[in-house]
């Protein structure tokens, strides 16, 4: 047996998170002594914990976890979690990607760059006024 101090420790989560995983049902201690309330977890623990903390490192909610580790999630609905999860941190990097694309032009602007390639010309033509044209006021 281990005391909450070593498991914890072990597990590389804090004794107050492992207070925490009980409180809410997800991982309790083998044993907690009744005279002095300390929590004791028993080596065969180590691979639930070793389970919840992979998971919580991806991103997954402790009440998917909990379905997970209590075998209320068949394997199934695990790989479909996973999979969501997957696609939520694939869509957070495309548009990560997009706003390092904004901030690199602004940087470019600021610090006096061209905007557009300086290869590409740029010819201005006079257009005719068009008589078809509807002024926003009467649209109104």
């Amino acid at each position: 047996m281990y005391t909450i101090g070593q498991f914890a420790l072990f597990g590389r989560v804090s004794a107050r998170m492992l207070r925490h995983y009980d409180a809410i049902g997800l991982l309790h201690p083998a044993r907690v002594d009744p005279d002095s309330g300390y929590r004791h977890y028993d080596e065969s623990q180590l691979a639930t914990l070793g389970r919840i903390v992979a998971l919580r490192e991806l991103g997954i909610g402790l009440d998917q976890i909990r379905g997970i580790v209590d075998g209320s999630t068949s394997a199934a609905g695990t790989l479909a979690l996973l999979v969501a999860r997957r696609a939520e941190l694939q869509s957070q990097v495309h548009d990560d990607q997009t706003r390092i694309a904004r901030l690199d032009e602004r940087i470019r602007r600021l610090e006096g760059e061209p905007a557009m390639d300086s290869t590409t010309e740029v010819e201005l033509k006079a257009v005719p006024a068009s008589q078809s044209l509807v002024t926003m006021t009467e649209l109104v």
